[in-house]
């Protein structure tokens, strides 16, 4: 028998909000609570009693992005009951790991005894269970997993976890094997700090396969709740120090509140930890991995709409560049950029300092924006989800509301790839505010996580304090030069593309070598990538990014009327008429806003807006009637271009 308490006879289709909860069996039946895409807000604490049914324990179940967001700044919640939420990882196996935080505590000891006192309490293999309902991710009944020693995790006939890869990194630190503590199935993460796990593959260990699936986990326990003192260091020799911590809660989580949160300025940036799940090994050397870096950029002044303060990310340097200029590995680098701001439940990630301190991660940040990508909370994974359609929601009672939409509303930037011998690729991005200054600037710069041998960076500071950083903020000038430097551990081909232009301030831009006085065109429309080769060495004050190139005619400052002049006499036209259509050459790359066609009537036969710099465009004809014909182009410093065209189609 079950019984749901009195003000969830139906299932939560309206935010609810309670000054707290208590939530118990009544007598031999169970009771809960059964949220369904909406938030649960409880002002204070939490009381939960563990339901005496073994397979319907939980007190109250979040179910389909439904989330609970608790005030206050310490835990108060009690009892030995359990929350239960979930999680997926859709490209999984027993050889994949994630970086995980747990959104709940056990409340008694491992092994049984009285539940703890109030407060969070620590995380362990006992708090992760298995759905066994029918329609997985709908109902309330599951089986608490096993875990094993050996190195692989399964699936059937129970969700089976290996214990052996189980780790927490809470010291700040760098990547060494070292720094990392073994857990096993101890309650050995405290709440707070994240840990790793690797997946499970699908079906028995006796048939283990190397394939992947989407694998859902579901956490039990008493939710966390309160504030969070997570401690930090600055790099050490430009090595970045890192602490292994994420969302703590069983909500979402705004990275931009912690960030910008007073007290947190030791906060430098947050690295998300990722690698190729198609590669089946355990030795790291045959697993390509590594961080990608999100900043916030800027803190956001109109909370009410919380995709215009997304902030910048670097994706993890795996990837692999080809000839097509895309990538293999798992999916194409820096196409998740917008899916980070928003930690979701269980979502782990590093904390990265500028300094020593501590970070407080608060009830305050918490927010209620359901997962997806249309959303911008994303859990970490390899690859993106489909886009959803957009939603809008409130909340209640103090957590922020949320109005979602799918605008791009990311500041002027330009993301680059270096690619190193045809092989892994640097994610760079050059980012340009008029609030940046050529050094460091927190929040607006990214620190490089390094480890590749050959490598690309941003050097900001001065000779004697200067760190590597793969994000880099600028006031925009066109006669700026932006160090770009080179960490080469052999002679090595360099290759730099454009991958993205956004809002771009600048009509061109240039890789200059300033030993060998060149410029070379770094280009978004197609052409063949900036390529260099460099005997083995550091870099740091030879090349530069500039937006002017002196070489070039048009780069030198002309009068308006000499401008003009400039442009007509270096696009040319041509109809033809065999193959019906017209042809523009633009050698030169200007940018071109608009192209219309007109008759001799003054009626518009072609309109094309925002074409770009390529080299040619072309424009089919072959629909007009014979006769003259008035082509008109208007470049972006809004100089005309005119010509006149006979087209013969007969």
């Amino acid at each position: 028998m079950k019984n749901l308490l009195l003000f969830s006879i139906m299932l939560f289709t309206a935010s609810a909000s309670f000054a707290q909860l208590t939530v118990k069996p009544n007598g031999a039946a169970d009771s809960y609570v059964y949220v369904k895409d909406q938030i649960l807000y409880v002002n204070n604490d939490v009381n939960l009693t563990k339901n005496p049914n073994s397979t319907v324990e939980a007190s109250i179940y979040l179910r389909d992005n439904g989330q609970l967001i608790q005030g206050g700044t310490t835990s108060t919640n009690d009892g030995d009951g359990f929350l239960s939420v979930q999680q997926n990882t859709p490209v999984t196996n027993a050889w994949a790991y994630y970086y995980w935080c747990s959104p709940v505590g056990n409340p008694v000891p491992v092994g049984g005894g009285p539940a703890y006192g109030m407060g969070n309490t620590n995380f362990g293999l006992a708090s992760i269970y298995e759905d066994t309902n029918t329609l997985a991710g709908t109902g309330t009944e599951a089986l608490q997993s096993l875990n094993v020693s050996t190195k692989e995790g399964y699936t059937d006939p129970r969700l089976t976890i290996s214990r052996r890869w189980m780790y927490i990194h809470e010291i700040p630190s760098d990547e060494a094997e070292a720094n990392y503590h073994r857990i096993n199935a101890s309650n050995g993460a405290p709440a707070g700090f994240g840990f790793t796990m690797k997946g499970v593959s699908k079906g028995p260990l006796s048939l283990i396969a190397k394939s992947s699936h989407d694998q859902l986990y579901e956490f039990r326990g008493r939710p966390n709740n309160g504030d969070f003192s997570i401690p930090v260091l600055g790099p050490v020799e430009s090595v970045a120090q890192m602490t292994l911590t994420g969302n703590p809660y069983p909500s979402a989580l705004d990275l931009n509140k912690i960030f910008y949160e007073a007290g947190n300025g030791a906060l430098s940036q947050i690295y998300f930890y990722d690698e190729d799940r198609s590669k089946y090994t355990h030795n790291y050397s045959g697993k390509p991995f590594g961080y990608g870096v999100w900043i916030p950029v800027l803190p956001d002044n109109t909370p009410n709409d919380p995709t215009d303060f997304i902030g910048a990310y670097t994706a993890a340097t795996f990837y692999i560049w080809n000839a097509s200029g895309n990538h293999g590995g798992t999916g194409p680098a820096g196409t998740n950029a917008n899916d980070k701001r928003y930690a979701p439940v269980g979502q782990g990630f590093m904390f990265v300092g500028n300094a020593g301190g501590n970070v407080a991660i608060k009830n305050s940040h918490r927010v209620f924006i359901k997962e997806g990508t249309a959303n911008h909370s994303v859990f970490q994974r390899p690859e993106n989800n489909e886009n959803e359609d957009a939603v809008t929601e409130n909340t209640v009672n103090g957590p922020t509301t949320a109005v979602i939409t799918t605008a791009d509303n990311r500041i002027p930037q330009m993301r680059l790839y270096v690619v190193f011998d045809d092989a892994l690729t640097r994610d760079m991005l050059l980012i340009f505010s008029d609030q940046a200054t050529d050094g460091y600037d927190r929040g607006m710069d990214g620190l490089s996580p390094m480890g590749m041998a050959a490598d690309a960076y941003f050097p900001i500071g001065d000779d004697n304090n200067r760190l590597p950083y793969v994000i880099n903020s600028v006031n925009y000038q066109l006669e700026k030069q932006i160090p770009f430097a080179f960490k080469l551990n052999k002679a090595t081909n360099i290759k730099v593309l454009v991958k993205e232009e956004v809002k771009k301030p600048y009509e061109r831009a240039y890789l200059f070598d300033s030993q060998e006085n060149t410029y070379q065109n770094l280009s978004l429309s197609g052409a063949k990538p900036t390529s260099i080769n460099l005997p083995a060495g550091t870099y740091n004050n030879r090349f530069f990014i500039v937006f002017k190139n002196p070489n070039v005619k048009r780069d030198i400052p002309e009068s308006e009327l000499q401008a003009e002049a400039l442009v007509r006499g270096n696009i040319d036209f041509f109809q033809n008429n065999p193959d019906h259509q017209l042809e523009v050459r633009n050698p030169e790359g200007y940018t071109l806003k608009s192209a219309a066609v007109y008759d001799m009537a003054g009626k518009l036969v072609i309109s094309e807006s925002n074409l770009g710099d390529d080299n040619k465009y072309t424009f089919y004809t072959g629909n007009l009637s014979d006769g003259v014909y008035l082509v008109k182009l208007i470049t972006s410093d809004e100089i005309s271009v005119d010509y006149k065209v006979v087209v013969h189609n007969q």
